[in-house]
């Protein structure tokens, strides 16, 4: 499968691909499970050829990601950025590292050993890179910080059950038109704390798998994590609603601003990496 999206904003960053590869490969639980989620494979989960080149006129505006078959290949990535995508966490939730782990950008071009099964493991493999080229090592901690919290709304929800024979699936035609397939809310959550201002934890109690559709006017709030500029909304009376309403009457959930424990993720040690 083939992933490629471009934020129709010129200045903004393709927040839309991150989501893709952090989300859909994650199981559900905190980030110190992720290394633990993927399945046991004949072959190591790792890429067998990476090629890593740091961008000389970085720009934080043309991020873009792209997998197909074996191969993936990033493009104006930062690293702060892929440790994003590989273990699925809110920019807030990454703590440390020099200045260059955000202001340097890579393009980065790597390819699966063969009988990886690489569909649902690109997060697992970026770990491995990490570790491997970029020499990071981390631990985690337990932190208070501001949070949404994702709860029912009242009246219930508004879900349709999933199949579970169905693929998993999530994509955006662009910001603020996005679409769920046999997703858990654990995911949906996760994709939320990017588009807010504050990490987002799944407080729905709500198990299962769920397909469901998400329209939205976004505002100069949203997106601004991944660098994205959302423009004032213009005088539209057709324009859809914001957010907070879209969840309340398109899902039948909301978000409640509040403070909890949250785990991040503590650079204890990284390296610029060669480029070979």
């Amino acid at each position: 499968m083939s992933t490629l999206v471009d934020c129709p904003l010129n200045r903004c960053k393709s927040v839309l691909v991150i989501l893709a590869l952090s989300i859909l490969s994650l199981v559900n639980g905190g980030i110190s499970h992720a290394q633990s989620a993927a399945p046991a494979a004949t072959a190591p989960l790792e890429f067998d050829a990476a090629t890593i080149k740091l961008v000389k006129e970085p720009d934080p505006g043309r991020l873009q990601d792209r997998t197909d078959g074996r191969r993936y290949s990033t493009r104006y990535t930062s690293l702060r950025d892929l440790i994003m995508m590989a273990y699925g966490l809110d920019p807030r939730q990454i703590v440390g590292g020099p200045p260059w782990a955000v202001g340097e950008e890579y393009d980065i071009d790597a390819v699966a050993a063969e009988g990886v099964p690489a569909a649902g493991n690109w997060n697992v493999m970026l770990q491995k890179l990490l570790a491997d080229r970029f020499q990071l090592t981390f631990h985690h901690e337990q932190r208070e910080m501001p949070v949404y919290a994702l709860t029912v709304a009242k009246g219930g929800p508004k879900l349709k059950t999933a199949d579970p024979s169905e693929p998993h699936g999530s994509g955006c035609q662009h910001l603020g038109v996005c679409s769920f397939q046999n997703d858990p809310l654990q995911h949906f959550a996760r994709w939320l704390q990017l588009v807010m201002d504050k990490p987002v934890v799944d407080k729905t109690g709500l198990a299962g798998n769920f397909d469901f559709s998400l329209t939205w006017t976004p505002d100069e709030s949203q997106f601004t994590s991944m660098g994205i500029h959302v423009p004032p909304p213009m005088d539209n009376p057709n324009a859809s609603p914001g957010l907070f309403t879209a969840l309340q009457e398109q899902l039948g959930l909301k978000l409640e601003p509040g403070k909890t424990s949250a785990e991040v993720l503590v650079i204890d040690h990284v390296e610029r990496p060669s480029e070979n």
